[in-house]
């Protein structure tokens, strides 16, 4: 279970082999027998990448939000809203890519001061369900905790809720 305050630690064996054991029970919830079908693919063994979509002011905007499970299932899954074509986030140039969410459970910033590099600057979904947030020892309610049993579908539930209820259009 995820430790409010501390840093997650990286095991790359252990999160390729728990995303190989959750896909297909995720795939199984979700009704599907591919991620081609959902249209998610895979970047790497370690990376899936998941559209999504948002409407505000009768505009659809799609999005690309990247997955990395280098310290899953101890920890949840990174996430990150990525450029299509470069299948990452540079700073300001890419916060285009990036919804505006602004619900009290999920919460995107462009900029947020990332504690172990004075200075610098991240991208975070401030989310219980993001590696992020606890890497940047964000304080949190224990029971909001990432837990060992919990699959990355909880994190693209809460992202995915959080743009029925509070997407407020792209950061521009």
């Amino acid at each position: 279970m995820a430790v409010a305050k501390q840093r997650p630690t990286i095991d790359l064996g252990a999160g390729a082999a728990a995303l190989e054991q959750d896909l297909p029970r995720v795939l199984n919830v979700l009704g599907a027998t591919s991620i081609e079908e959902l249209g998610w693919r895979r970047h790497n063994r370690l990376t899936l990448l998941v559209p999504m979509s948002g409407t505000f002011q009768d505009k659809t905007t799609d999005y690309l939000l990247r997955l990395g499970f280098q310290a899953y299932r101890e920890w949840p899954p990174s996430a990150r809203f990525v450029n299509p074509e470069t299948l990452d986030y540079r700073g300001a140039e890419d916060a285009r890519f990036v919804p505006q969410l602004t619900s009290d459970a999920c919460r995107t910033h462009i900029q947020y001061p990332d504690p172990h590099n004075n200075g610098t600057m991240v991208q975070l979904i401030c989310c219980s369900a993001t590696f992020e947030f606890y890497d940047v020892l964000h304080e949190v309610d224990s029971k909001f905790l990432w837990r060992n049993t919990d699959t990355f579908l909880l994190t693209i539930n809460a992202i995915r809720k959080a743009f029925v209820s509070s997407y407020q259009g792209p950061f521009a």
